[in-house]
Formats: structure tokens, sequence, C-alpha cells
């Protein structure tokens, strides 16, 4: 991974050439000489209240350049170097994040904008690139989270052109089609070896592509990024400025059938979206803080991350930790130490079932210890703070034991967390609360750059079982999908959107453009139609209640909703992952990927036995249809899995994931199809438990 290094505050600027990555390799040193001076002071580009002020992602990056040029921007992990006579067995130091500044990192903005138009001078081993990045043209990345991505990104945008940001975990076959799709002009890709996939199968393939570049390639080779950064020392180029209605980028969605579609999003989307999360607290410098922290593992090619990580908190003047990997998550939260945090259910889940295995495994003392300090935790929640003599001296004590110790696997300095990308458990979210982190619901899609709404840690302004309340300048409605009419409050019915974060379309689609946009009830606007079902309360908050095109019928006419269903059976700290289908047959059936090392620890079973004996372990069996039973207890009887199966688990690798982590539905029933055929007793191949609305 590509580092920048820099030795201290004062001495960054002149001492950036020393800078290498873990491998050695030498990065370029930003010059003095194209730093493209601009008149504008930190009192031009923020409020009275200190606020940044832009219009564009191009105003924004620049603008918080000059704002908060000497916080710190970007952490990048450095490996401890490696001692001579290192042994095996020995204790390796840790390693460190180094961290980049947002002066510097707008002085390499500067030479990635003048990289971009002279891609001219550099080529790959098969096609050459005449003239460098025009207005409107689009660069490809391929990439994880690295500073190089947001340095392109903003680059692009100063030359008003558009990104077009691709998963590393994507099959090639995919990268062809969205670069032909978008008719990119060039790719950046983030490794050699996903750059020589790209050379091999992508780029005879995709005639728009006219130059490939790559992040990781030392400094010298053509086809590195590094050698046309140091190329583009000493020149300035000039700015071409984006107006709102400008496309920034197209992100294609993770479609569980058919081609991709690429959502069409606006600076103004964007800038919109960035803008409404003000105003989710009557400070609106508190919600994200100049001096917050993150580490940033969700994707920022995806929506989420991009929005609510990245440019928030470059709007604020916040950091970013890049995250090494899921991995290593654990590791690098202790390094980075983030103060919030946007992350996706299985992350808080992952917790709350380590605290839950090390309860059901400790000793009848320290259970009781344990439980005491989460029930004086839930206790001081819900008494706003405020504890009695007593019992807030039995907090403290309890607290330094327990539940400070869990706060710590975050890394000690949470103040509060969000979530998003699918429904998180009620229970998870109480467990949160018990030990001190509030995490924070939101909802939005793709579409809607994302932020629908969102749930903030203030009074009034977070209520469990609901995602949020609108953002500012979002209006929520609830429509009926049979007669396209508003529902009452309260009342469930597909929920749609309108306002600037909707974005402009899918990108030479209209015609499945049509089918997600209607006319708003103010006669207008342009209404967007999610394909969620939920509701709005009185008080305004939002709920989701599944996906329309999840719903299916049972033989005998019932109605099911998976996803609540699935919820339910995944609180079981045994159970990993579940998808639960059913339609047009007599009851459900459920597919589980159990947690093998949360099983053999409680049921005592020795480590040479393989998953293939606990399969069919009666003891395992039995276990399972405890936990299905026990943690379904409260859904109608029709609704509950008459008959389940272990499956393997469901990964981004076997395509049953999304990179968001979103469990794709129709390919995992599609390829267990044959399992979910023997449940139900029957030889023949069904497509009827797809998930599909029954006639």
């Amino acid at each position: 991974m590509t580092l920048w290094r820099a030795a201290s505050r004062q001495a960054r600027t002149s001492r950036l050439a020393a800078g290498a990555n873990n491998t050695g390799r030498v990065l370029p040193s930003p010059s003095k000489a194209i730093r493209c001076q601009s008149a504008l002071t930190r009192e031009d580009v923020v409020d009275s209240d200190g606020l940044l002020q832009f219009k564009t992602l191009h105003e924004m990056n620049r603008n918080a350049t000059i704002a908060f040029r000497d916080n710190e921007l970007f952490g990048t992990y450095r490996a401890p170097p490696q001692e001579e006579n290192f042994v095996k067995d020995q204790e390796e130091k840790p390693g460190k994040f180094e961290w980049m500044s947002y002066g510097e990192y707008g002085e390499l903005v500067d030479r990635c904008r003048t990289v971009l138009k002279d891609l001219g001078e550099f080529r790959t081993k098969t096609k050459r690139i005449e003239s460098g990045i025009r207005e409107h043209d689009k660069i490809g990345l391929i990439s994880n989270n690295r500073w190089e991505w947001a340095a392109l990104a903003s680059a692009a945008y100063s030359l008003n052109a558009a990104i077009v940001p691709m998963y590393e975990t994507q099959l090639p076959k995919d990268w062809v089609y969205i670069l032909n799709d978008s008719e990119c002009a060039a790719l950046f890709c983030s490794t050699d070896e996903i750059f020589a996939k790209a050379v091999k199968e992508v780029v005879p393939n995709t005639p728009s592509v006219l130059s490939t570049l790559c992040f990781d390639t030392p400094a010298g080779e053509p086809h590195s990024l590094l050698t046309a950064l140091e190329h583009a020392r000493g020149q300035a180029t000039s700015v071409i400025e984006p107006t709102p209605e400008d496309l920034a980028g197209l992100i294609y969605t993770s479609g569980t059938t058919g081609k991709p579609k690429g959502v069409e999003l606006t600076h103004d989307n964007f800038v919109s979206n960035v803008y409404a999360v003000r105003g989710m607290a009557d400070d609106p410098r508190d919600f994200i803080r100049s001096s917050d922290r993150s580490l940033a593992f969700l994707p920022w090619a995806h929506s989420y991350g991009q929005t609510c990580e990245l440019w928030c908190a470059i709007s604020h003047g916040g950091s970013m930790g890049v995250c090494r990997g899921v991995p290593l998550i654990l590791e690098d939260l202790a390094l980075v130490k983030p103060t919030v945090l946007f992350a996706v259910p299985t992350l808080y889940k992952k917790v709350y079932d380590g605290v839950q295995n090390l309860i059901g495994s400790s000793s009848p003392t320290k259970q009781k210890l344990m439980r005491a300090a989460l029930d004086l935790g839930r206790k001081k929640k819900e008494s706003g703070g405020s504890l009695g003599l007593v019992e807030g001296l039995k907090h403290r004590v309890l607290d330094g034991l327990v539940t400070s110790k869990i706060r710590d696997r975050f890394g000690g300095n949470l103040r509060h967390g969000f979530v998003a990308g699918a429904a998180c458990p009620k229970e998870i979210l109480d467990f949160m609360d018990d030990i001190g982190i509030t995490i924070c619901e939101g909802y939005g899609l793709t579409e809607t750059s994302p932020i629908i709404a969102i749930n903030a840690p203030y009074e009034g302004k977070r209520k469990l079982g609901h995602v949020g309340k609108p953002v500012d300048g979002v209006e929520v409605v609830i429509i009926d999908p049979d007669t396209n009419q508003e529902v009452p409050s309260g009342q469930e019915g597909e929920i749609c959107c309108y306002g600037r974060n909707v974005m402009r379309g899918y990108y030479r689609n209209p015609e499945a453009t049509a089918e997600v946009i209607s006319v708003a009830p103010d006669g207008k606007s342009r209404l967007f139609h999610t394909g969620d079902m939920g509701n709005l309360s009185e008080d305004g908050f939002v709920a989701v209640t599944g996906r329309l095109k999840e719903q299916y019928k049972l033989e005998n006419g019932k109605y099911v909703v998976p996803t609540p269903i699935e919820e339910s059976i995944t609180m079981s700290r045994f159970i990993a992952q579940t998808v639960v289908c059913g339609a047009n047959r007599e009851h459900n059936v459920a597919l589980i990927v159990p947690d093998w090392v949360a099983i053999r620890s409680t049921l005592n079973i020795a480590d040479d036995a393989s998953e293939d004996d606990l399969v069919n372990n009666p003891e395992v069996r039995g276990l399972m249809d405890e936990e299905i039973r026990v943690n379904t207890y409260k859904l109608k009887k029709y609704e509950v899995p008459q008959m389940w199966a272990f499956v393997a688990p469901f990964t981004v690798a076997n395509n049953m994931l999304t990179p968001k982590m979103s469990i794709r539905r129709k390919i995992v029933i599609k390829h267990y199809d044959d399992i979910i055929s023997e449940m139900y007793g029957d030889d023949l191949t069904t497509s009827a438990s797809d998930g599909q609305v029954a006639a």
C-alpha cells in the first residue's frame, strides 16, 4: 500500500521527498512551484460559524485544503522495519499510521490534475492516448481506499471530469462492462496484480480506455502513477470549474440480476447530502467535528463510504485512517483510535457475539459481573446519564472492569458510530448503548447520494426500530404500490423521496430511469421510488420493513417478508448468516451459515473434528433447532422456518455478497436450489423460492 511519510508538521513541505512506502519505493515530493497559489484565504471559504462553504466537490476539496491546511487528513499504515536477525517466533514490533495533511493533499491534487491533463505522455504496452483528460471525460478507478483514490477524484473534478469507481474484488468481465458502458478515457489500478489483469483482459476489450496507470508500480516505470507525478513536478495546470449540475461520478449498482446500472450523481447531489448532515445537530459543528477521526474500511467506491465518510469528513476538516482490510480491522481500530465509525451491522454484531461467547464461557462470578455492568450501562442510558450515588459508584467500578475494555476494541475513543447498508437488530443497538457507544442507524440508496434519513445522537433525534428522520432538503412520502397514492402516517407502503439528492438518472438507460422516477406530490419534483417497504411515524421517523421484490406468498396465501425473519435468526451467536425462502411453498425453510468457533466452544468439541462431522452431529443440530425456536418466538407461526440446512459462508469472492456486504438473495437461492428442493422433499429443481411475489 502506498504510504505518505513525513517527519514533522513544520518540516513536511521540504522533506516529503524522503517518503517511502512499505517496499522502500520513493514517493513523489510536492513542488513549491506548482502549488497554484490562490488568493483565497480561510476567511473566504468558511462562514461565520467556521463551516466550509462550497457548491461543488471541486470547491469542497480546494476550500478544505485552504481552511484546514495543517489538519491531518489521511493516515496510511507503515510496517515496522524488519530487523536483520529477526527470529520467526520473536514478537514483532507494532506498526503505525503516518498522516498526510490537508495542505500536502492539496499539492498532490494539483499534480494529479497535471497528470490527467498530460496523459498523452504515458502509455501502456498496447495503447497510447494523444491528448489528456478533457472536460466531461470519465476516468475509471479500480482500487480500495487510499489517498491516491481521493486525490485523483478531486483532480478529475477540477477538470470537470467524472470518476467511475470499481472494486478490486470484481471480475475482469465486470470491469470491461463498466468501462465500456461508461466510455472511460483512462483507467487507474491500485496494485501490480490488478494492473496486469487489466492490461491482459480488460484494456484490449475497452476501446475508449487509452491510458492505464498503476499506483503501486515503482517510479521509473512508464505505467507508474509515481512516474507521472514526478513528470508533473513544477507544472501548473488550469482548473476547469464544474457547475453543480455537472456529473461528478457514475456509481454502478451491484445488481443481483442483469447488468449493473450506472447511477449518475452530480456535484449538487453529493453536496446537498453533505450539507444536509449538518442539520442533524443543533450545533452543525458537532455532528462531525474537525477533530473527528474515522477508520475507513467501507469502500469509497460505494456511495455510503464516499459521501458519509470521505466527503463529510473533508468538508469538516476531519481525518481518516485507511484500513488495511477487514481481517486487520481490530488491530487498525486500536492504532487509529477513531472517534466516529461508519460501518455495516456485521462489525457491531461480531463484537456483540464475542462478548456473548465470553459471558457464556466464563465462571458464574464473572458472568454476574459482566451482566451487571451491561445492566447498569442500560440504566445510565435510560436515565439520561444520571444514576444514584450507589449505582453511580457501581457503574464506575464495573465500567472500568468490564465495559471500558469492550469499548477498547473500537480503539477507546469512539463518540458514536453509524450503521447502514442493512438492518441492524435492536438487540445489537441496545448492547452498544449498554457499553456506552451510541450507534446511529441511517438509510438511503446509491440513487439518493445516498442519505435519505438518519438518526442522530441527540435527544429527540434517535428512535430505535427506525432509520431516522429525513435529512434537511429531503422529503419522504409513503406510497401505496397498488394505487400510487400517499398513505397516512404509520401505514405501510413503498418508501419514496424527492429532493436535490435524487440522482440525475441511470446512465444511457432512460427506460430503467422511468421505472423508478415519477412526479412528486408537489407536482413538480422528481419522486424516487426506493423499492423498500416501510412507514413514516407521526413524529417523522422512517421505518424500513423489507423489500417489495423480496416479499412472497406462501402456498396458503400468507405474505412473507424474509428480512425480519433472517434478522431474528441471526441474533443467535451460533449463526453467522441466513437466507429464508418459501415462495409458493407450504412453509419457509432456511439456509444457515454457522459460526463453528462459537459452536465448538459451547459444546466442547475438539478442534480435530471436521466441519463435515459437525454438520451431522446430533448435539449441533439440536443446538440449532433450539436457537431458531428461541430467536423466532415473536414471529407469526407461518413465518418460522420449518426446516433448515447448513451451507458455506456467503462472501464477495463467491458473488453471494455485494462489496458493501449485503447478501445477494437470488444468487444464494439459485446456488443452493438443490438443497432447498431436498428440504421440501422433491427432486425437481425449483425456482419457486426466488423471493418473487406470487401471482
